[in-house]
């Protein structure tokens, strides 16, 4: 898989906080009362928090999400965010189409910088499976 500079492990903490914002924009920014884009940010921030929390990654809480679709998920919320302002019309309201454009652009590149190393995603698994680490083994 692709080798970018940012640590698996950085990146799945971030994806609450990314989720988090996604979801708060528009009240955050100023659109809310678009209701596409509304509609649009909180569904991608649901979507970012769930493939966060079931991807897997020693992080997760279900890993049921292969490594390789959780890098393709990200991807395609990027390129949500960058072109549904213009798919879906609100394209005119600055405010919801910057965010999601530079939130689009941001996800990208936090994708593009990651390294999806599945060994790294497999450090710790044996201490949370049996209560003791591989060294004790």
């Amino acid at each position: 898989m692709e080798r970018g500079p940012l640590p698996l492990n950085v990146h799945a903490a971030l994806e609450p906080f990314i989720g988090a914002v996604l979801i708060a924009s528009p009240w955050i920014f100023g659109f809310s009362d678009v209701d596409e884009a509304t509609v649009s940010c909180v569904a991608l921030g649901v979507i970012v928090i769930l493939t966060g929390m079931m991807t897997d990654w020693r992080v997760s809480l279900m890993r049921v999400i292969p490594i390789r679709t959780h890098m393709i998920a990200d991807y395609t919320v990027a390129l949500l965010l960058i072109v549904l302002p213009f798919v879906l019309g609100f394209s005119d309201n600055g405010a919801a189409t910057r965010f999601m454009v530079i939130a689009g652009v941001l996800e990208a590149i936090a994708a593009l910088s990651t390294r999806w190393d599945e060994r790294e995603a497999d450090e710790g698994r044996d201490t949370r499976r049996h209560g003791r680490s591989r060294a004790a083994h």
